[in-house]
C-alpha cells in the first residue's frame, strides 16, 4: 500500500520543482526523525506526508485532504485512520497569523513541523523563491523577501523542541540569505 500512496503522490506531483514528490520524501524522512522515540502511527504520518500537497490550489491544505481521502479510499488504507490523515493534512501549514493550530494529533504536528523546516534553509530559499512566482504571483523580488521573512517568522512556532534544535542552522542560513538580497537589491 505505501508504494501505491507514493505511486500516486509522484503521478500527481510530477513536474512541480518545489512541491513534488522529493518534497513529499524529505517531509517523510524530516517527520520520522523529528519523532525519534516518539509513539506514532507511521502510516498515518507517510500517507499524509506523501499527499499532503497532492493539490496545490489556492487553499491546498483542504484540497489536498479531500483528494488523499479519495485516493486512500481507492488504495484499501484502514478506513480508520483515513480521518487521521486528513485532519493532519489540513494542519500541515503555518496559521497565515503565526501560532500553532490546536487539536492535531502526533502525526499533524510531525508533518506541520517537517514541512516548515523544509521552507527555511537553502531548500527553503529555493522553495520559496520558486513558489513566490507560481503560488503567490508575486512581482517584484522585494516582495519574494517579504515573503521568506513571513516564513522566517514561522519558524519560531514548532510543535517540537527537537523541530526547534533542527532550524537553528537553517534559520542561520535564510536570515544571512535575506540580508545579503536586501543588500544587492540596493545598489
Amino acid at each position: 500500500m505505501r508504494k501505491l500512496i507514493q505511486q500516486y503522490a509522484k503521478d500527481l506531483t510530477a513536474g512541480r520543482l518545489a512541491s513534488g514528490y522529493e518534497h513529499s520524501y524529505r517531509i517523510y524522512q524530516l517527520a520520522r526523525k523529528i519523532g525519534e522515540g516518539m509513539d506514532y502511527d507511521d502510516e498515518v504520518l507517510h500517507a499524509a506526508c506523501f499527499l499532503h500537497d497532492v493539490e496545490m490550489s489556492s487553499g491546498h491544505p483542504a484540497s489536498s485532504a479531500e483528494k488523499a481521502r479519495a485516493i486512500l479510499g481507492e488504495t484499501g488504507f484502514a478506513p480508520g485512520k483515513i480521518d487521521a490523515v486528513y485532519q493532519a493534512i489540513l494542519g500541515h501549514m503555518p496559521d497565515e497569523g503565526g501560532g500553532l493550530a490546536q487539536g492535531l494529533t502526533v502525526e499533524g504536528k510531525l508533518l506541520h513541523d517537517a514541512n516548515l523546516l523544509e521552507s527555511v534553509g537553502a531548500v527553503g530559499l529555493v522553495r520559496l523563491s520558486i513558489g513566490s512566482f507560481f503560488w503567490h504571483h508575486l512581482k517584484t523580488m522585494g516582495q519574494v523577501i517579504e515573503l521568506l521573512k513571513r516564513w522566517r517568522s514561522y519558524a519560531e512556532d514548532f510543535y517540537f523542541a527537537k523541530s526547534r534544535r533542527l532550524v537553528s542552522k537553517r534559520i542561520e542560513f535564510l536570515d544571512s540569505a535575506i540580508r545579503r538580497l536586501e543588500e544587492e537589491l540596493e545598489l
